[in-house]
């Protein structure tokens, strides 16, 4: 089957692309222009179609003839996009999209759409009506690129039924490759790192750098006095954080390895009840911070501070018995996994 992956070099497109090639199916890799990861999956069984979302007529040349999509590129919150690229990546790119399968493809028998655990997400410290939050939970977006992508699922289910292109829900959890979950630099730094908290709650930090607080944006009264609880630690050395709200629970999140996603979402072409459903797939299990960065702190040595910050976000993460049940979905590495790998390849490089 040919199949066109967008965002096909990224963490999770890169993954996606490798595993079709492998169960033989031919790939159209959608990549940025000059996209230096585009390395990463070249090779036989993938032909590389270079555009961007914006562009109709790139979209249309990736389009054409496709048997099945699997639409993974999008703006995105931790790339430090805006929500003006919001709109226009993720909502305006999938109508391009959408309109040409609809035009240039019409053997197309899957549209699999990458969305977010984000279109539940009311925003804040926003906590979930109900934990695990399965595929039934209200979908509230309380941030704009939530609602981006809670728009652009509508899309793909207005065309499954005016148009017959047969749409699924794909809802991604935060999902990283193991080597990004030690990088303070990275996004999940600041769930991690004392001083790549404060970076993040910091607006004049310099560019490049996770932030929580955009530099347009005026910091929250809250978001001062986490800022100033977390500098109060500080001493010019790096240390771990367990983030704590203020009766002292630590936070509780999930991540899912990019390779589960990537091997697990395959199925969606072989199963044809998937068609018309949404589909969460989260990391095998829930943790909490004090689990986390204790396991980090005993594998690298360094010193770990607790802060209870009036910014902690409530318990978190999600349920994929339904993909489990339908797509046979079973992630498989944990998040104490990653952290192992992560550290074995710093050794080793």
């Amino acid at each position: 089957m040919l199949v066109l992956v967008t965002g096909a070099a990224g963490r999770i497109g890169a993954h996606l692309t490798r595993s079709l090639v492998r169960r033989g199916h031919r790939v159209r890799a959608f990549v940025l222009p000059n996209d230096p990861r585009a390395a990463l999956i070249a090779g036989p069984g993938v032909e590389l179609a270079e555009g961007r979302l914006e562009d109709r007529a790139a979209v249309e040349r990736a389009a054409t003839g496709v048997e099945a999509v699997y639409h993974l590129g999008a703006a995105l919150t931790s790339r430090g996009n805006t929500d003006e690229e919001f709109f226009e990546f993720n909502l305006r790119g999938t109508f391009n999209l959408l309109m040409a399968v609809r035009e240039r493809a019409p053997g197309c028998r899957r549209f699999a759409y990458a969305s977010s655990d984000a279109v539940y997400w009311g925003g804040g410290k926003g906590s979930a009506r109900y934990l695990p939050v399965d595929e039934s939970h209200p979908r509230s977006p309380g941030t704009v690129y939530g609602a981006s992508k809670l728009g652009a699922e509508e899309l793909c289910l207005t065309f499954w039924r005016g148009f017959g292109i047969p749409a699924t829900i794909l809802r991604f959890t935060a999902t990283a490759d193991a080597a990004e979950i030690l990088d303070p630099s990275g996004t999940f730094g600041p769930l991690l790192y004392l001083r790549a908290a404060i970076r993040a709650l910091t607006p004049e930090t310099s560019a490049g750098v996770v932030r929580l607080v955009p530099a347009s944006v005026t910091p929250s009264a809250e978001q001062l006095e986490a800022l100033s609880i977390l500098k109060a630690f500080d001493d010019g050395t790096e240390k771990l954080l367990i983030q704590e709200d203020l009766v002292g629970r630590p936070t509780i999140h999930q991540r899912t390895d990019a390779r589960d996603v990537g091997e697990g979402i395959v199925p969606v072409l072989e199963r044809p009840e998937a068609v018309g459903e949404a589909f969460n797939i989260g990391g095998p299990a829930p943790f909490s911070a004090e689990e986390f960065v204790t396991y980090v702190a005993a594998r690298t040595g360094l010193p770990v501070v607790r802060a209870r910050l009036p910014t902690a976000r409530a318990p978190w993460y999600v349920s994929s018995a339904k993909a489990r049940g339908l797509l046979g979905y079973e992630p498989k590495r944990t998040i104490f996994d990653m952290v192992d790998e992560a550290l074995a390849r710093s050794k080793a490089s």
